[in-house]
């Protein structure tokens, strides 16, 4: 689907202005009392930094969801994404002021995907298109309550990825590509015009500028959601493609649920026991960002160019991603026994 001249200025006008909110994050985050203040731990940036990228982000989106709707209103994506998505940055916002509790965050995912499901109809696609299996049918009941758990957990394991400066970012601008490249109608569009604002918010993250706040993770993180669901109605995407794309985050947020779990500790609340987080132990920051992003994207792009080798690949970053964590685990536990020996030699009983 060609761009028109008019589309094409309003594309670059979500840039500008996403540009321009970044530039004045720092009072744009003390009027609104989103700082993110360093605390050591997971928190050890050196200064306050404005978690201002999300609202950075979304501000022009919506105002260009509006042009859409108005321009388009028998497509009911536009009205639902618009509404939608300002409600969760909103309470991202809110998240980011007072710290809502993980289990109402949770809540207000499931409202707002109902939400935009009762504002349009269409996101319920009678089939799921599979590559590998055909196109499988099923009941509206069945794919809402689907979309409410897979939206949840998605943007939940969204927010958890978000560690490492320019990891989510980075990610996010490839689904958005994926969707530009392989989309098609009005979820292409929208990702269009969640490109740029996206790219622009990643050089100042990975430059410290700023953070996504909750406002991104939770607001920009239920867009991408929302397209995903959108996509499957026409079936230019298949389910194995999409699953791919976003399945290094939603691993390691099963992973982590489970760990924790196990060890009878809440899987809600915050630590530094992700993908990320192991990959910068071992390989430093920069490139655990290199290798986490690298992943995602060779992956998004082997499964959007030969969607049969989807379940090949999800089986792969499965058994690649387990077998790391217990490799890691087998040579902490040898490196521990070899300090206890070499303490003994040195300090015999």
């Amino acid at each position: 689907m060609g761009l028109g001249p008019f589309m094409i200025y309003l594309l670059l006008a979500c840039s500008v202005a996403t540009a321009a909110l970044c530039l004045l994050a720092k009072p744009l985050a003390d009027r609104l009392q989103i700082f993110d203040y360093p605390r050591g731990g997971r928190k050890a940036h050196g200064n306050p930094t404005p978690q201002i990228g999300g609202v950075a982000i979304l501000l022009p989106l919506i105002a260009s969801l509006v042009v859409l709707w108005l321009l388009h209103p028998q497509e009911p994506l536009y009205l639902a994404l618009m509404l939608c998505s300002a409600g969760m940055g909103v309470v991202g916002v809110m998240d980011d002021q007072s710290h809502l509790s993980a289990t109402g965050r949770l809540v207000v995912l499931g409202v707002f995907t109902l939400i935009a499901f009762a504002l349009d109809a269409q996101l319920a696609a009678p089939a799921i298109p599979w590559a590998s299996f055909g196109s499988i049918a099923i009941g509206r009941p069945l794919f809402v309550a689907g979309a409410v758990l897979a939206t949840a957990g998605f943007v939940s394991s969204v927010n958890m990825a978000d560690g490492i400066n320019g990891l989510v970012p980075s990610a996010l601008l490839i689904w958005c590509l994926g969707f530009d490249i392989f989309g098609d109608g009005a979820p292409r569009l929208v990702s269009l015009a969640l490109t740029g604002p996206v790219a622009i918010v990643l050089v100042f993250n990975l430059r410290g500028r700023l953070f996504l706040g909750d406002s991104g993770t939770f607001g920009v993180g239920f867009v991408i959601a929302l397209l995903a669901i959108a996509s499957l109605r026409s079936g230019t995407l298949k389910a194995e493609t999409m699953l791919v794309w976003f399945f290094v985050p939603v691993l390691d947020c099963l992973r982590v649920i489970a760990a924790r779990l196990l060890r009878g500790l809440s899987p809600l609340r915050g630590g530094k026991d992700h993908f990320h987080h192991i990959l910068a132990d071992i390989f430093g920051n920069r490139r655990a960002f290199s290798v986490y992003t690298a992943t995602i994207l060779t992956t998004s792009l082997l499964a959007a160019l030969v969607p049969k080798l989807g379940v090949t690949l999800l089986v792969a970053l499965t058994a690649s991603g387990l077998g790391f964590v217990a490799a890691r685990r087998v040579l902490h536990e040898r490196l521990a026994r070899h300090r206890v020996r070499q303490s003994r030699r040195r300090y015999p009983a």
